[in-house]
């Protein structure tokens, strides 16, 4: 692996980074902890904000799917029904439509 153009702060160096032939030793960890722990507090906040920001993602996005299907069955069905009833009602009032024009037409007509 080649190693990086420069490490950020923070960041866990690599092992190519630390054992280099030729190269000066790595300076070791600051005793005090002080920037060592801010760091791998930050890291540590980082990813779990990361980790959270994830899994909520995915959370939402099977609730999503799953209220979708859920939805999409409901509505379905109530649209079949309200279908339904709408053309039993429009079928009755075709009938009734074509039972006043004929009798209009009839009455119309002079008698024979």
């Amino acid at each position: 692996v080649p190693p990086r153009a420069a490490a950020e702060p923070g960041d866990v160096p690599v092992l190519t980074e630390l054992i280099t032939p030729g190269a000066a030793p790595a300076a070791p960890p600051s005793q005090d902890g002080g920037l060592l722990h801010a760091d791998t507090s930050a890291s540590r906040e980082a990813f779990t904000r990361d980790l959270v920001a994830e899994v909520v993602s995915a959370v939402q996005g099977r609730l999503a799917q799953d209220l979708e299907r859920r939805l999409t069955q409901q509505v379905t069905a109530e649209v079949q029904a309200a279908v339904a009833a709408t053309l039993g009602d429009l079928r009755q009032d075709i009938a009734n439509a074509v039972g006043d024009a004929v009798a209009e037409a009839i009455a119309r007509r002079p008698h024979r």
